[in-house]
């Protein structure tokens, strides 16, 4: 036997992948031990799934503990593009504005993403640091009428899955037994792919958390739209800037484009059109069967014991598109509002709605909002979350 033979024998590759293992798993923890976050403001689409950079618990969660105080009220804020301020660049975004009107004594994180779903993201870093920051306050957003799922959206499923295979999580019956289910049925090999790749494995190895951090600091290694042309793709994402354009300069047809104004107004008629009935007495109603089925969303989208501290936001559509919607299509989308308000608010949720004095240039398209827009639910918000955070205790 020659000596590359003897090289070669199996029991050194396999001690060699292994040590490479146990390497993995040290420098997955260490990079997720500190914030490498220096600048943070949000996961614009250059370091979020959009530009396949997947944030982690620990890398949100190093975020949080590298800003916030223990003597700070924590606010997190979640939710989809709205939330995350889209149409607004980030030196002016409604997260900033809120912290200006908040003051030192609150500490506010933007952890929305765009698409997201208001049990994703944000809300799960929240429930894992629920202890380690007992005085906290997570704000997330969605439209009149619609069901929260508690495990979130496919796109940001892998941070609900690593903070469940870590045990960080509250153990929910309700949310145990749709966790069974998407563990004995995914949707697909891709999902069941993602399940046991990137968070079973995961919780081991902590190669996300490895990969994440080399590709921040260090060097790049995955396209995407977000990124420069070889050679700068290859810069460290660190370098890679949040380009969120300004709403504010558009002119009426660019926020609200003719070509798709039509279906605009459809998706706004849709939004309460397809579940209210008229009344004898010539008002709307939900119908029954919905409202259960609505309200059951509701009451297990987040464990019963964080509803008080979680603030949930029904918005509206622009006064641009309402204006268009005739007096009964107005009342009953103001009943959606008003009756999604009151069913969070019944299972305990600090929700209420805004935009219902927002003007046409208020928004930068039918849901976004510009950045006068921005400042006005930095207005609405601020004396919510102070009132919220009296009732809690958090202030004494």
């Amino acid at each position: 036997m020659n000596d590359v033979t003897k090289i070669w024998r199996p029991r050194w590759l396999l001690a060699g992948v292994l040590l490479g293992m146990v390497a993995m798993a040290w420098l997955g923890r260490r990079a997720a031990s500190s914030d490498y976050h220096p600048h943070f403001t949000r996961f614009f689409p250059a370091i979020s799934p959009e530009g396949s950079y997947y944030p982690t618990v620990g890398e949100m969660s190093a975020i949080v503990r590298a800003r916030c105080r223990k003597d700070q009220v924590l606010v997190i804020v979640g939710g989809n593009s709205v939330l995350h301020g889209v149409w607004q660049p980030s030196d002016v975004m409604w997260t900033r504005k809120l912290q200006g009107r908040l003051g030192d004594r609150y500490v506010v994180i933007n952890f929305a993403l765009r698409g997201a779903t208001p049990t994703d993201g944000g809300a799960v870093v929240a429930e894992v640091l629920r202890e380690e920051f007992p005085r906290q306050i997570y704000i997330a957003n969605e439209k009149a009428a619609t069901g929260i799922f508690p495990l979130g959206g496919e796109t940001y499923r892998t941070i609900f899955w690593q903070a469940y295979f870590g045990g960080q999580l509250i153990s929910d019956p309700a949310r145990n037994a749709l966790v069974r289910d998407a563990l004995l049925y995914p949707t697909s090999w891709a999902g069941a792919l993602a399940i046991s790749g990137s968070a079973v494995l995961d919780r081991a190895l902590r190669f996300q958390d490895f990969w994440n951090r080399l590709a921040f600091e260090k060097i790049n290694t995955v396209p995407s739209p977000y990124a420069p042309a070889p050679p700068g793709l290859f810069s460290p994402r660190k370098l890679f800037s949040d380009q969120e354009p300004d709403g504010t300069p558009l002119r009426l047809d660019e926020r609200y484009r003719p070509p798709v104004r039509a279906r605009e107004m459809e998706i706004l008629r849709a939004t309460s059109g397809l579940f209210y009935r008229r009344t004898t007495e010539g008002g709307w109603r939900m119908g029954e069967a919905e409202r259960a089925r609505i309200d059951g969303y509701y009451r297990v989208a987040f464990p019963a014991a964080l509803h008080a501290r979680t603030m949930l936001l029904i918005g509206r559509d622009s006064a641009f598109y309402r204006a268009q919607l005739t007096a009964d299509e107005h009342a009953r989308d103001e009943q959606a509002i008003s009756d999604s308000v009151a069913m969070l608010s019944a299972r305990g949720y600090a929700a209420f709605d805004y935009g219902e004095k927002f003007t046409a240039e208020d928004y930068a398209d039918r849901t976004h909002l510009a950045p006068a827009g921005g400042e006005k639910l930095a207005d609405t918000v601020a004396p919510a979350v102070r009132a919220l955070a009296e009732k809690l205790g958090y202030l004494r």
